[in-house]
């Protein structure tokens, strides 16, 4: 039997072009919802909605037309990298909560900081302050390098000049990378911007909107403004340093931001000649009539609407936590005053109630008028006058003051202060007295108990004696060390050569026999002593003989008569700086006063050693390995130079004329000299002047023979530098 016949059916014919069209309608997907691609509406605390986002732009990706397809656009791709970031964390966290450990509990190193979402590591790395502690912990892992280098590392310290808009309009912006800033320098205007300039990456753009103005008037102002409101931002600020001279704006106009913002500053370095100018009278009546300034008001106009009231009124608590203040001048002529003062500098001092340090340094401009004297004896540009500082100025932590070329009227004012400062420990003093010269100036008198912790001072001798005269009881014949002071380090007197007041000699200086005197009280407690300058052999002889047990002795330079090097006015400055370089002519005299010192490790101001040619002593030690004769104990070990030794000194030595080996083997000579007086001796001075900058000085190595008695086998030179 056949099978059935299968019947077909018609097909309804259809023409190409609508069968297209109603295939495409099918096809094409329906179009994707409009993202806001801003990434202020779409929090990191939400990650829900971030994961929605992210589907929703990935889902989209197909439906574009033509080579739109599968391709992000600038801001979707970074909206796109934003969430990402921001479900990082959580997508982490959930995989190791399902994830089961391979062997044993985690560790707690593991679970710790690393795995802790992006806003709480920022939070933590926030109180990390020094640049090598960020790059210790940046250094860690990737997930710590994302964090620290981009926003906490590069942050830290900002050096840049007032100008420089574009780095201060970046700080505005970015609250969040303001508030990690630590240091900020200002420097001078005409430094270099390539090498002087410390910013992130990025920051140094040029924006021509914002450094372009229409009037170059107004140009310092703007760039004041914009300085000032990147400062009120900073709110982490721990030290501020001023160094921008040569510019209108002063540091008096910036100073308001600082002390009503920066909370937490703790040291401030000011350079700067419109610091020392005389107050004018609308300070003055700023100061009477100012009131605080609003929150409101200096952010509205970047915290400087109240720079040029300089003095405004402001808690007496702004800076607590501020510990160092230095203030200092320039010798350059822009910005400085006739008639220097103090006026402004304790304006800013008073809301430093926990002082710790102070430094106010004033330098006297170079130019022609200053270097004049006045026929009163008054120099055209005249020290300013510290009289109502010293008298209003307190601060009961302070323990380190330098006060240099500075005037008073009196020293019962000196008194006075350094009186009400107990903890005072380091004092640096360079005040001249108005009267103090004449036979009614007296001199200074400490009252009892004045400084009972101070361990240096750095002042005139007759400012030394005085602190050596002054008991710290009431009982002035207790010479006991219990009631003497602490101190370890004199510097700045010179001695005069005379034993007592001669006829030629002002009625304020002290005799060298009674500082001696007083000194010899503090042998037990003196290592240090600087000296800038002295007349004879005999002087230095008697200083080390009331502290013989002195290790750091610089005796400075030989005044008067013909010197160490005496030179005639006819000689030529290669034949001055040829006897500078020289040795001593009595470098006997000096070994045998070594020998009085046998705890000296240190001596500066005299010169032992011959120069030598600069090829073997920069590239390599210039004193090589020597090599010691043996001798009985009662005879120096003479150091004499070595051929055995590297074939790059050989090579250096073989291009010496015979003047520069007999130079070498004279300075092996020497240094065994020393090394057998002066056991302990270890550093004296380079054959360069200290002048010329060089920062050098020779060291004496010394290396046992390895025998059982312990003797010196070697004793090597070197050439080193010193910071």
């Amino acid at each position: 039997m056949a099978p059935p016949r299968q019947v077909s059916k018609p097909t309804v014919p259809s023409s190409s072009k609508a069968g297209g069209a109603q295939l495409r309608r099918i096809a094409r997907p329906p179009p994707a919802p409009k993202l806001n691609t801003a990434l202020s509406a779409h929090p990191r605390t939400d990650p829900l909605n971030a994961l929605s986002v992210l589907l929703k732009l990935l889902t989209s990706l197909p439906a574009r037309i033509g080579g739109c397809q599968y391709k992000l656009t600038q801001a979707e791709h970074a909206l796109a990298l934003h969430l990402v970031g921001v479900l990082d964390p959580y997508v982490y966290h959930g995989m190791r909560a399902l994830a089961h450990p391979m062997g044993g509990d985690t560790s707690a190193a593991f679970v710790g900081l690393v795995h802790q979402p992006t806003e709480i590591l920022d939070a933590i790395l926030f109180h990390v302050d020094a640049r090598r502690d960020l790059l210790n912990v940046g250094l860690a892992c990737k997930r710590l390098h994302d964090v620290v280098f981009p926003r906490h590392f590069d942050y830290r310290v900002i050096r840049a000049k007032v100008s420089s808009i574009a780095v201060w309009n970046h700080l505005i912006l970015h609250r969040s990378l303001a508030r990690n800033v630590r240091r900020v320098e200002i420097i001078d205007e005409r430094t270099s911007s390539t090498t002087a300039i410390v910013a992130p990456r990025g920051m140094l753009q040029r924006d021509t909107d914002l450094e372009s103005t229409d009037d170059e008037l107004t140009m310092h102002a703007k760039q004041e403004r914009f300085l000032a409101t990147a400062l009120v931002r900073m709110t982490g600020l721990q030290e501020f340093k001023w160094s921008c001279n040569h510019s209108p704006i002063s540091i008096a106009n910036v100073w308001p931001t600082l002390m009503m913002r920066a909370v937490n500053l703790k040291s401030i370095n000011i350079c700067d000649n419109l610091v020392f100018s005389p107050r004018t009278e609308e300070d003055e009546d700023d100061e009477d009539d100012g009131g605080e300034t609003s929150e409101s008001d200096s952010d509205a106009d970047g915290g400087v609407g109240g720079g040029k009231q300089m003095l405004a009124k402001v808690p007496a608590t702004a800076l607590l936590d501020m510990e160092s203040v230095t203030f200092r001048s320039t010798p350059h002529v822009y910005g400085s005053s006739k008639n220097p003062e103090l006026g402004r500098i304790a304006a800013m001092l008073h809301q430093c109630v926990n002082l710790k340090a102070l430094e106010i340094i004033y330098i006297t401009p170079r130019t022609a008028a200053a270097a004049t004297a006045l026929p009163g004896g008054i120099s055209a540009r005249t020290r300013p006058l510290s009289d109502e500082f010293l008298t209003y100025g307190r601060w009961a932590h302070l323990t380190s003051l330098t006060l240099s070329n500075l005037r008073c009227g009196s020293y019962a004012i000196v008194a006075a202060f350094l009186k009400a400062h107990p903890a005072l420990e380091v004092l640096n003093v360079d005040l001249s007295v108005h009267g103090a010269g004449t036979a009614n100036g007296g001199g200074l008198v400490l009252e009892p108990g004045s400084m009972p912790r101070l361990r240096e001072v750095r002042a005139s001798k007759e400012v030394i004696n005085a602190i050596f005269a002054c008991p710290l009881s009431s009982n002035a014949d207790d010479v006991s060390e219990s009631a003497l002071r602490p101190l370890e380090a004199i510097k700045g007197f010179k001695l005069s050569g005379h034993a007592a007041n001669t006829a030629t000699s002002s009625a304020r200086s002290i005799p060298d026999t009674t500082f001696l005197a007083n000194l010899r009280m503090h042998a037990g407690t003196i290592k240090r002593v600087e000296m800038t300058g002295w007349h004879d052999m005999e002087d230095v002889k008697r200083l080390a003989a009331c502290v013989p047990r002195v290790q750091y002795l610089d005796v400075g330079r030989r005044l008067g008569g013909n010197g160490g090097h005496g030179v005639n006015r006819n000689t030529s400055d290669k034949d001055i700086s040829l006897k500078e370089k020289a040795p001593v002519a009595n470098i006997i005299e000096w070994t045998e006063f070594l020998a009085t010192l046998p705890e000296l490790v240190t001596l500066h101001g005299v010169k032992f050693f011959y120069e030598v040619a600069s090829a073997p002593s920069s590239s390599l030690p210039a004193p090589h390995s020597n090599t010691i004769s043996s001798s009985p104990s009662s005879n120096p070990i003479l150091a004499t130079h070595t051929h055995a030794t590297t074939n790059p000194i050989l090579q250096s030595i073989a291009h010496l004329s015979m003047m520069e080996r007999s130079r070498l083997r004279k300075n092996d000579e020497t240094a065994g000299v020393l090394a057998w007086k002066c056991p302990k001796l270890r550093r004296v001075d380079h054959w360069d002047t200290a002048e010329s900058g060089s920062g050098r000085v020779i060291v004496l190595l010394r290396e046992h023979a390895g025998d059982d008695g312990g003797r010196e086998g070697k004793v090597r030179w070197e050439v080193r530098r010193v910071r």
